[in-house]
């Protein structure tokens, strides 16, 4: 499987709810940072993906960008939240048959604050 294969098979489970196939695309040392949060395990991620969907209404993907050992991809994730769309880029690193590493870029400001009141 190549690494555009991949990462669209993790969005695609991501964000229809299968948190299952999500997880069979990561490596069990998974490498996650992100604007809120930082991983070392998939299962980890797993969880906390599980509770930010709770809030996601939708994912509208804008712009997808692959190599031979990774990829990125520019999306909206429409919340229930006072912070709206937030607008996201996430770029990761394949080997083999896994996400190895993840880096979620977006401007965390206005989730946050929803998230201490």
């Amino acid at each position: 499987m190549d690494s555009r294969e991949l990462i669209d098979r993790y969005r695609a489970a991501w964000t229809d709810g299968d948190f299952t196939a999500a997880r069979n695309c990561l490596a069990d040392d998974l490498d996650f940072k992100g604007s809120i949060d930082t991983f070392s395990n998939a299962d980890d991620f797993i969880e906390a993906l599980k509770r930010f969907m709770q809030i996601v209404r939708k994912v509208t993907p804008l712009q997808n960008c692959y190599d031979d050992d990774g990829g990125a991809q520019l999306y909206d994730c429409h919340t229930d939240t006072p912070a709206g769309v937030i607008r996201t880029a996430e770029f990761f690193r394949v080997s083999g048959d896994r996400i190895t590493s993840i880096r979620l870029v977006f401007d965390a400001t206005l989730l946050r604050a929803s998230m201490t009141s």
